[in-house]
């Protein structure tokens, strides 16, 4: 199964509104993935603990630490394995890894979601 990118977000609350609006159009939380840096930084609340987080590390790290990934590279194994496994190209994966390490939220969902659908009820004019 894949995952697609369905949006990135800068902050918390604009995530969390994401996940609102996808779940009054019927997108179940087993259904969206969040990728993040660090786990901690992603405040869902308890209404959406059905949803899977992947994050490089749970906390963050010490300086020293930060150093040492910014010059081996590393720190970001689990989410380039997670991108990987869900067939995401070495430059695509880089990107989001990219987005990840600035402190942005991936929000993807599972590929039985149409994304086009979605988009295209918000394109919709309200009546």
């Amino acid at each position: 199964m894949e995952k697609n990118v369905y949006g990135v977000f800068d902050s918390n609350p604009e995530l969390l509104a994401a996940i609102s609006d996808l779940k009054a159009k019927g997108v179940t939380g087993t259904q969206m993935t969040v990728a993040a840096d660090i786990k901690n930084y992603v405040q869902l609340g308890n209404e959406h603990t059905d949803i899977l987080i992947i994050a490089n590390q749970d906390k963050e790290d010490t300086l020293f630490l930060k150093i040492f990934h910014y010059f081996t590279d590393e720190g970001s194994g689990d989410l380039r394995s997670f991108f990987t496994k869900y067939g995401y190209s070495y430059d695509e994966t880089k990107a989001m890894l990219e987005e990840v390490k600035a402190k942005k939220f991936i929000l993807l969902l599972d590929e039985e979601v149409s994304i086009e659908e979605l988009k295209a009820c918000e394109a919709r004019p309200k009546k």
